[in-house]
């Protein structure tokens, strides 16, 4: 019994591990014309709910663009940013996201993980929700951590 829980114990602490991430922003008026991503139905099925929300690199989400929610519909992670793509340290921001979107390799070099910044996992954050002020730098893209936690 006691070797079970310590099995489980040790496979739900794998799970929130903290990962290399990389960061960008999409929405209304960005240079690929995306919708306002904060009321338009997205990968998951759904409007967006409230709070800041991310598409997040397809290996992660679970399925590639056309095929429907992935696992990570819905999940909760804990973003801090503490460079720019240069590698340029910048104040480190904390904010709290949910996965509403998938991040598709095709045509987002930067959706596929591992990608050119050393990042095992990435985040497009939702300018519309208001991560922009709250969270990235006059860059509007950068790296960091990731690390999933509870909704």
């Amino acid at each position: 019994m006691k070797f079970s829980l310590l099995i489980a114990s040790a496979m739900c602490a794998g799970a929130f591990a903290q990962q290399r991430a990389s960061f960008t922003m999409y929405g209304s008026g960005d240079s690929n014309g995306s919708p306002n991503c904060a009321t338009a139905v997205n990968a998951c099925g759904q409007p967006t709910q409230s709070g800041i929300t991310a598409a997040l690199s397809q290996a992660q989400f679970g399925v590639g663009p056309g095929q429907g929610a992935g696992p990570a519909c819905g999940t909760c992670w804990e973003l801090t940013i503490t460079s720019d793509l240069n590698g340029n340290p910048v104040e480190q921001k904390t904010v709290k996201v949910t996965v509403n979107n998938l991040c598709p390799i095709d045509g987002n070099p930067i959706c596929n993980t591992p990608n050119s910044y050393g990042a095992a996992i990435h985040f497009d954050l939702c300018k519309d929700t208001g991560v922009q002020g709250n969270f990235f730098t006059s860059t509007g893209a950068g790296t960091g951590t990731a690390q999933q936690v509870s909704c």
